[in-house]
């Protein structure tokens, strides 16, 4: 009896930092914050062209512009869910629709400017 009375402090104890239960389940991933300045590269028909994409702005109001030899443009309709991110540009030929996911602070995608279409991926700076 004086042996199991010395062992209930420590069954107690060992009881208690057990838990008792399954883990707890890990937190959610922080959401996509895609602000920031991104060094790109599209590849059009094997052709490369190299752009810099900025976007500024809070989640459902994000801005932004793009910058290269041909221009600057402004960038429109950019929508986030998850590690994904479309956007528009409005060049003046044509609209350009870009679909994006990324891993870090990296994205690769694809556009489609009317038929017409090819890759992109982009560096954060």
């Amino acid at each position: 009896m004086k042996r199991l009375m010395a062992l209930m402090p420590f069954a107690l104890v060992l009881a208690a930092c057990s838990g008792g239960g399954a883990p707890a389940a890990p937190p959610a991933p922080p959401p996509l914050d895609p602000v920031g300045v991104y060094d790109c590269s599209l590849d059009v028909d094997g052709m490369e062209i190299m752009a810099t994409l900025s976007i500024e702005g809070e989640p459902g109001a994000y801005t932004g512009t793009v910058d290269s030899d041909m221009g600057a443009m402004p960038v429109g309709d950019i929508s986030v869910e998850g590690d994904d991110m479309t956007f528009m540009i409005d060049t003046p030929d044509m609209a350009v629709f870009f679909a994006v996911t990324f891993d870090g602070t990296n994205f690769a995608g694809d556009f489609d400017a009317g038929g017409m279409g090819g890759v992109i991926t982009g560096t954060k700076r």
